[in-house]
């Protein structure tokens, strides 16, 4: 009897204990699951730590090629074109012809004009012969009156000197265009038969011997990392992407010249810049590409433009934090306001708020905010 108790005793402890082995395995695996199905649920975030470096910063910009000085040619005379002897994009030299005029007209009028000045000293020297006649005459009152005749004459004779100076000197300059230099003709206003309207010019000559310029706008921020000096070198795509080196000679607020408010409006947070070139290839005209690359003065701690955050408070990153739990290492985020300078396409400078041994995030597959738990935070 006593000992059916005692084994029944023995039996009952050895229930007991697997029921609390099995009750703590039941339990450590729903804790496991549990925990297995929240981490499957938590964010995954990419982090990078702070780097020391350079910014590097692209300027970039296109623009077509000019002569840096250019003729261009006028007449003040309304002559309908004779004959146009070059084209746009023809090669001159200095003195050959390039529009003449029809000067029928004008010569005949200068005829007239130099006959009748010949009419106005045949007159002027009869009037003399009778001054001279009154005054053999004594006719004081003939003589006051001739005398004033004759200065009148005179001037009558000045005022047509003029006019004919005026038209040999038109016949002589805008009779015939000519070019004033060696180079390129990159306008041409001119047809046959009509004369060239007011105030347009009639040529442009482009004066390939001063060199040529390539002139492209840039966003004014971009303008404080470049200045007048600076090499680069310009690709031209219709060159077969010939690069050519060039100089910037100029940086400039944009020109808004070109007409009215809007134009003005669409030109503001514009710079200019200005490259010098010289290559045999280039005749003006051409596309040309550059990028200038300038890296930062002094190092700094970057990160990833994508890094950076903004909220009513100013810039914050989210920094990996760790944390021991029963399950292992877990891990939160934690939300840093940093003063973040410069910056170039892919990075920015951070002055402070961060160390160089902080996790920073960069991306997550998940929305993520200040105090979450995250999974995995792999660099």
């Amino acid at each position: 009897m006593e000992m059916t108790v005692a084994t029944e005793g023995r039996s009952s402890k050895k229930g007991v204990r697997r029921a609390i082995i099995v009750f703590t395995v039941t339990l450590v695996g729903l804790t496991f699951f549990s925990n297995t199905l929240l981490n499957m649920s938590l964010p995954q975030v990419r982090w990078v730590q702070p780097q020391q470096g350079l910014l590097s910063h692209e300027v970039r910009g296109s623009g077509f090629v000019e002569a840096a000085e250019s003729h261009s040619l006028y007449t003040e005379m309304a002559w309908p074109v004779d004959q146009v002897k070059v084209e746009a994009g023809d090669h001159v030299k200095k003195g050959d012809e390039i529009i003449t005029f029809q000067t029928r007209d004008a010569e005949n009028l200068l005829k007239d004009q130099e006959a009748r000045y010949r009419q106005r000293q045949l007159s002027q020297e009869e009037l003399q012969d009778r001054y001279v006649k009154a005054s053999q005459n004594e006719e004081d009152e003939a003589k006051r009156s001739l005398s004033r005749d004759i200065e009148s004459a005179k001037l009558d004779l000045q005022i047509q000197m003029r006019q004919i100076d005026n038209l040999r000197r038109q016949l002589d300059e805008f009779a015939v265009l000519k070019s004033p230099v060696d180079g390129v003709i990159t306008e041409l206003n001119a047809v046959k038969g009509a004369p060239i309207a007011g105030g347009t010019a009639a040529v442009t000559v482009a004066d390939l011997s001063k060199g040529l310029t390539l002139k492209a706008s840039i966003e004014a921020d971009m303008a404080g990392y470049i200045q007048a000096g600076d090499q680069t070198e310009v690709l031209f795509p219709a060159l077969e992407n010939a690069r050519i080196p060039a100089k910037i000679i100029e940086v400039r607020d944009a020109s808004s010249a070109a007409a009215g408010a809007d134009a003005a409006e669409s030109r503001e947070g514009l710079k200019e810049i200005s490259l010098s070139l010289r290559d045999k290839r280039l005749q003006g005209g051409e596309r040309g590409e550059f990028i200038i690359s300038k890296k930062s003065s002094s190092p700094a701690a970057l990160l990833p433009a994508g890094a950076v955050r903004e909220d009513e408070n100013g810039s914050y990153v989210l920094v990996v934090q760790e944390k021991k739990g029963t399950l292992g290492t877990e891990y939160y985020l934690q939300k840093a306001y940093v003063e973040a300078g410069d910056a170039d396409e892919e990075s920015v400078a951070i002055a402070s708020g961060v160390t160089l041994l902080d996790r920073v995030v960069v991306s997550s597959n998940k929305p993520v905010a200040d105090g979450d738990r995250v999974l995995q935070a792999d660099g």
